[in-house]
């Protein structure tokens, strides 16, 4: 399925770097669901026992729900929402930083992984809340409706 057409609607190099995006948390999700251990090591904290483990499946049902939320936005061709979405979505990687520099008491080469997903949520999130090419000037509404989508100046 394709999202419908309208001039909210993302650019095929917007869309590829969403799905990728939204497919690298699906499975990051997956892999903390199916190998929990695993999953703690890529994320730079410890989780011996069991007991530890819950926090490693939260961050995997967390992941999951990121990377639907992006294909879901991504498939109702929303540029402007996901943009809204990607660019509150640093949060969650800057928090994930800021754990494991106190785990760690200080700079380590775990932090790194959590940089490089702030730096593409807040990349990518500031690239589709950009003006896209064509648009003219000024305030801009887009009206939603089941069966249209327009472009209206206000």
């Amino acid at each position: 399925m394709t999202p419908p057409p309208g001039p909210d609607r993302l650019h095929r190099a917007e869309a590829a770097l969403v799905l990728a995006l939204a497919g690298v948390f699906l499975l990051l999700g997956a892999l903390f669901l199916a190998a929990p251990g695993v999953g703690a090591a890529l994320f730079g904290l410890p989780a011996p026992g069991a007991e530890a483990l819950a926090w490693v499946r939260t961050v995997a049902l967390r992941d999951l729900a990121l990377g639907l939320y992006l294909a879901g936005l991504w498939w109702l061709g929303s540029r402007r929402g996901l943009g809204v979405v990607l660019a509150a979505t640093v949060v969650i990687p800057l928090g994930d930083m800021l754990m494991v520099f106190l785990w760690h008491g200080g700079a380590t080469p775990w932090l790194l992984p959590h940089a490089a997903s702030a730096l593409a949520t807040a990349g990518l999130g500031g690239w589709l809340l950009r003006r896209p090419r064509g648009l003219p000037p000024g305030p801009e509404k887009v009206e939603n409706s089941s069966h249209e989508r327009r472009f209206t100046r206000r």
